[in-house]
């Protein structure tokens, strides 16, 4: 009776050792690889590309709308890295209660808090930018302009093209899937606004209004519904190659997937867009510290330049640098804010690019996109913010006629090298 007893009690046991093995397993499966994350991209690169526009769920649109920063961050080998596309949580996330100097919420008569943008330290970056410019043309055409206000013109405009590169831009996501990489699931396409009327979108919505009227069905219905062709083509541009969009088409009504099984599966996945384009951080730095970093030039990266001596690197924090590379944790570990895959493989894999241009051939980054932060006041310890001031936007120089517009990246719309990937 002892002997059942006790091995009663040793089954119990190991009961529990194996549940607690199952629930780690189960946990170890919820992160993100790098892998994970790029099968959710829908970067159109080959020279025929085919994507199926899903429904969208309750409460949101076939097309959404989201702000991103594209800005330079330090990079590995000590490089600069232009066109890190950041997320911008001035223009993405719920607005958050306005504090006064005791830290309080301010409230109106109503007794109501004051809601303002939640704070952003690049949407803070660009309005110190635009508070240094000289509010004296105000009002005044260029062409009637002296001598004397021409420099101080100038002088603005310097000014301006400094702060536009703060500046949030509007971007474009779709939820659908890709037919050449069905396995992957779920996917979003995102491409940048084009101001001109000449980006993706531009090309986009005519075929999917012409199919509704011909068809008389909605082009993302799971049974009526049609898949899209994407025709890429090769085209350059300042002596570089670029991918670009020639042609978008509608190949016609036809069932989401040939098993129900399978299209239901995708109709039923949960997966937004942000869970894919979330925003950044580094190892014990939470997102808003990040942009403060990137905002002052700081920002961390990660070091695999030299293969042997792979880490991360924090300019002039050596105490979070020092914490970062203390390989005190192992895959056993319960610190559930474990999540850089890159700190976690052990087998050599390649810097992730995007495009199929390099660092070195990426030009500056141009402009084309309407402003959207004129609202956002500063909120953020970046550096003391002078008051914005309201300002007649400086004249941009328009971008050549036979710039192409590229596709070779994640947005979709500039010869920028766009890689918004957390790690």
């Amino acid at each position: 009776m002892e002997n059942q007893a006790q091995t009663g009690q040793d089954l119990s046991q190991l009961k529990g050792m194996f549940a607690d093995y199952q629930k780690k397993q189960s946990e170890s499966t919820t992160k993100k690889t790098r892998e994970d994350i790029l099968a959710k991209y829908f970067v159109p690169r080959a020279s025929r590309e085919i994507f199926r526009i899903l429904p969208p769920k309750a409460g949101r649109k076939h097309i959404d709308e989201a702000f991103f920063h594209v800005v330079t961050t330090n990079a590995a080998g000590g490089k600069k890295k232009h066109g890190t596309v950041i997320y911008c949580p001035a223009h993405n996330d719920p607005k958050v209660p306005k504090l006064g100097e005791d830290g309080k919420p301010i409230v109106n008569d109503q007794g109501a808090p004051l809601m303002i943008p939640a704070p952003c330290p690049l949407c803070a970056r660009n309005l110190e930018w635009l508070a240094k410019q000289d509010q004296s043309l105000k009002g005044i055409k260029k062409e009637n302009l002296n001598d004397a206000q021409k420099v101080i013109w100038a002088k603005n405009l310097e000014i301006y093209k400094e702060a536009i590169k703060w500046e949030a831009k509007k971007f474009y996501i779709v939820r659908g899937i890709d037919k050449g990489k069905e396995k992957d699931g779920v996917k979003f396409w995102r491409f940048k606004h084009n101001y001109k009327n000449q980006g993706t979108l531009d090309k986009l919505l005519p075929i999917l209004e012409m199919y509704m009227t011909d068809s008389q069905a909605d082009f993302s219905d799971a049974q009526t519904g049609t898949d899209l062709n994407i025709v890429m083509t090769d085209s350059e541009f300042n002596g570089h190659v670029y991918k670009a969009i020639s042609a978008i088409t509608a190949k016609g009504k036809s069932p989401l997937h040939a098993d129900a099984v399978v299209a239901q599966s995708w109709l039923d996945d949960d997966v937004t867009w942000r869970d894919v384009f979330k925003p950044k951080q580094a190892p014990n730095m939470p997102p808003y510290e990040f942009l403060v970093a990137v905002a002052n030039g700081t920002n961390p990266y990660w070091e695999d330049t030299d293969q042997t001596n792979k880490h991360w690197v924090f300019p002039g924090r050596p105490d979070l640098e020092e914490k970062a590379n203390t390989r005190s944790m192992n895959l056993d570990s319960d610190e559930k804010d474990f999540e850089q895959a890159t700190d976690l493989t052990t087998q050599e894999t390649p810097r992730v690019t995007i495009s199929n241009i390099t660092e070195d051939k990426v030009g500056e980054f141009e402009d084309d996109a309407s402003d959207v932060g004129k609202e956002i006041k500063a909120a953020a310890p970046v550096t003391p913010t002078p008051a914005p001031v309201e300002t007649a936007p400086a004249p941009v120089a328009e971008a050549p006629a036979n710039a192409p517009e590229t596709v070779n990246e994640p947005d979709g719309e500039t010869g920028s090298d766009y890689d918004d990937l957390p790690f």
